[in-house]
């Protein structure tokens, strides 16, 4: 009498079976995610370069951003990125010179000297210790942005760089202020300052990955930093540490495989006595550069993945 009730079930079980089948096609459709243990292995270099490459203008607005937090566009702040290193210069003077007798060659002299090598290892420290926090620094555009994460070390290169252009103005004029002379061996500077920021780089990509699995480095690092300064010609020259420790060789051989060694001995041969830097120091310097740059972005590439997770 009711046939319409007696198919209600059939309709039933066939909504059922419909509801099932569309439920495993969706199932099947959606990808599965497997997470496996992580091994350190390079991205690949070519894309990442050219990503790298298409994106060094961010990496450039970011270190303009970085240097107007800190009030360094001002005129005050560019006077204590000059006042900053000039008072070292005045306290290492006053030890090295004046408590230890006359310098050869004039007062103003010896602070030039000082003054060159404090302004060249400065570039490389703050290169260092600015990278050495960029990653754990910038754990938000890692956790929410994809980009080559080189691009952070790359944006504390670049203030660093801006960082440091105000002290070669203030250089040259205590430079001419004390009588020292200008020539054609000026022109190796370029080289030298090329060697200088690919080996400091090269540092920065390290210690920016070691930062992330050792967060007490950017602690310690300004300490080593520190120890480093008396490790490198900055307060004297090549020449000078040479005959001082020419009966020790123990300690002459830990002076000359410190990687500033070369590189401001070689500022030093150039801007001081205005002559070509010796070849060996040219050659010991561009293979620390290349060991740095090589280590440092190896270290960095190969655990970039892992950097999300460990921030």
């Amino acid at each position: 009498m009711y046939p319409a009730a007696e198919e209600k079930p059939v309709v039933a079980v066939m909504d059922a079976e419909a509801q099932v089948a569309k439920k495993s096609r969706a199932a099947e459709s959606v990808p599965v995610h497997v997470y496996e243990p992580y091994t350190a292995h390079l991205p690949p270099l070519k894309t990442y370069m050219h990503d790298l490459g298409q994106r060094r203008r961010f990496a450039y607005r970011m270190a303009h951003a970085t240097l107007k937090g800190r009030n360094y566009e001002t005129v005050f702040g560019q006077l204590w990125l000059v006042i900053n290193p000039l008072l070292l210069a005045a306290v290492y003077f006053m030890l090295v010179t004046v408590l230890t007798g006359s310098h050869e060659g004039g007062a103003m002299k010896g602070f030039t000297l000082i003054l060159c090598g404090l302004f060249s290892y400065y570039y490389t420290r703050n290169i260092v210790q600015l990278s050495s926090t960029s990653i754990t620094g910038g754990g938000k555009m890692i956790m929410n942005m994809a980009f080559p994460k080189a691009l952070l070390p790359l944006s504390s290169l670049f203030s660093s760089f801006m960082m440091y252009w105000p002290t070669l103005v203030v250089y040259a004029i205590a430079h001419f202020a004390a009588g020292r002379s200008v020539g054609i061996a000026f022109t190796w500077l370029i080289p030298i300052f090329v060697i200088q920021t690919v080996f400091s780089f090269g540092c920065g990509l390290f210690f920016a990955a070691m930062a992330v699995y050792f967060r007490d480095t950017a602690s310690l690092l300004p300490y080593a930093l520190r120890i480093w300064i008396y490790l490198s010609p900055v307060l004297f020259t090549v020449e000078q540490a040479r005959e001082k420790l020419a009966g020790n060789e123990w300690l002459l051989w830990i002076f000359k495989v410190n990687p500033l060694y070369p590189i401001i001995g070689s500022w030093n041969q150039v801007i001081l006595e205005n002559r070509a830097p010796d070849g060996m120091l040219m050659l010991y310097g561009t293979a620390w550069a290349v060991v740095a740059l090589f280590g440092g972005a190896w270290f960095f590439l190969s655990r970039e993945r892992e950097f999300a997770y460990r921030i």
